[in-house]
């Protein structure tokens, strides 16, 4: 027999039928959502989630478009800095036009005296030092006393002049007339040879004519720089008895001199006499001229002997010194910049910086010859403002700033 359902009955099972469905749509949803995260390949999308996505291509987009502004790109491409801080930098730029470079092989050289202007005292007897009157390395004077001597030989030398001049001075006075013609000659020969003896000594004219003075003392004199410059060797001893063609002094005048190169035979087709050689010593340079070669080689070194004239006025140069000669192998004619010019770049080549206004931009350049500080370089334009001091610090401050001017 059925039964029927009373109003609230029905109710009841109405609403615990609605319920029943509520949790079990729940938990369905709660199950899709683990299913979900044990399958990371399939994603399942929220709007929120598509929300977001959507706001980070837009920022992505932007930032793109910001990369690639023509504008913001020159901006990142170099470093900017204002007048004072270029003043602290030391930075100095340059205009550069193409100019000559000379690439030169290079020769080991010394300095020496030039022989004619270059004076050996010796004398042909022998002599005693009585008294010096300079030190060696003095500077002297053409005519200023330099030591005095004296010999017996002197004495001897002395006394016949002073016979050949008295005897010449008596068959003058005779004449042709009252002397035979050769006796005559005779004494002209004898008082000339005699007066030789004694400039071969060291006597000027003024000191011979001096002997004929009655108080005049014979066997000595004073001897007087020939010419005037440095005294270079000095060997004189007091009170020594030296024998004859000893060097007793020698005296350089060091206004010019020479410089002997040893060059090697493949630099030496480029040497001519005449040519103008650019000259490095005591650190500093100097311009010399090729006078002479030897046209053979040393059998030791394997290198000729070429030799240059100096001018040397304010006497900084001195015999013996080493030096450079550079002589000029080939021409080219390009960018020259010196070696504080030239930095690494982030990937090792050598580059510049390039000033624009207040902007430095690194540009690279290659390096075809390297010469004494000087570079010749390629990658430049006539006109183009480049830093010759301060480019190390340029470079440091871009490194620091990370930026690689290839954008690697």
């Amino acid at each position: 027999m059925s039964k029927r359902l009373t109003p609230i009955a029905l109710a009841v099972m109405t609403l615990l039928t609605t319920s029943t469905l509520v949790w079990a749509g729940d938990d369905h949803q709660h199950s899709a959502a683990q299913h979900a995260e044990e399958r990371p390949g399939e994603h399942i999308e929220s709007p929120e989630h598509s929300h977001d996505e959507a706001n980070g291509d837009a920022h992505a987009s932007e930032a793109a478009d910001a990369h690639s502004d023509p504008n913001d790109h020159d901006e990142e491409a170099g470093l900017t800095l204002d007048p004072a801080q270029r003043a602290i930098s030391g930075i100095r730029a340059v205009a550069v036009q193409p100019s000559e470079f000379r690439f030169e092989g290079r020769a080991p050289a010394q300095l020496v005296a030039d022989p004619a202007r270059t004076q050996q005292i010796s004398l042909p007897v022998g002599v005693r030092i009585t008294e010096r009157l300079v030190n060696a390395g003095a500077e002297v004077e053409k005519g200023q006393p330099l030591f005095r001597l004296a010999s017996s030989q002197i004495a001897a030398a002395q006394g016949d002049y002073l016979l050949a001049l008295a005897e010449w001075q008596r068959v003058q006075e005779l004449g042709t007339k009252a002397v035979a013609a050769s006796r005559f000659q005779q004494a002209r020969i004898d008082v000339q040879t005699r007066r030789l003896d004694l400039v071969a000594l060291g006597m000027t004219t003024a000191q011979i004519d001096a002997l004929t003075d009655p108080k005049a003392e014979l066997g000595g004199f004073t001897y007087l720089a020939p010419i005037a410059g440095t005294v270079q060797q000095d060997n004189l001893v007091l009170g020594l008895n030296l024998d004859a063609n000893v060097l007793l002094m020698q005296l350089s005048d060091e206004s010019e001199l020479w410089l002997e190169a040893q060059v090697a035979p493949g630099l030496i087709g480029q040497v001519a006499i005449g040519d103008t050689v650019a000259v490095e010593a005591a650190g500093l340079r100097y311009q010399a001229q090729v006078i002479g070669r030897d046209h053979q080689l040393n059998p030791q070194t394997r290198t000729e002997t070429v030799r240059l004239s100096l001018a040397n006025p304010q006497h900084r140069l001195h015999v013996g010194e080493f030096a450079t000669a550079y002589f000029v192998q080939s021409e080219h004619r390009g960018m020259v910049l010196p070696d504080s010019a030239l930095v690494r770049g982030g990937d090792g080549d050598w580059a510049v910086f390039v000033q624009d206004g207040e902007h430095f931009e690194q540009v690279e350049v290659k390096v075809l010859r390297s010469q004494r500080g000087q570079n010749l370089v390629t990658g430049l334009e006539p006109g183009q403002l480049v830093v010759i001091e301060g480019a190390f610090f340029l470079n440091s401050e871009q490194a620091k700033a990370g930026f690689d001017i290839h954008n690697h």
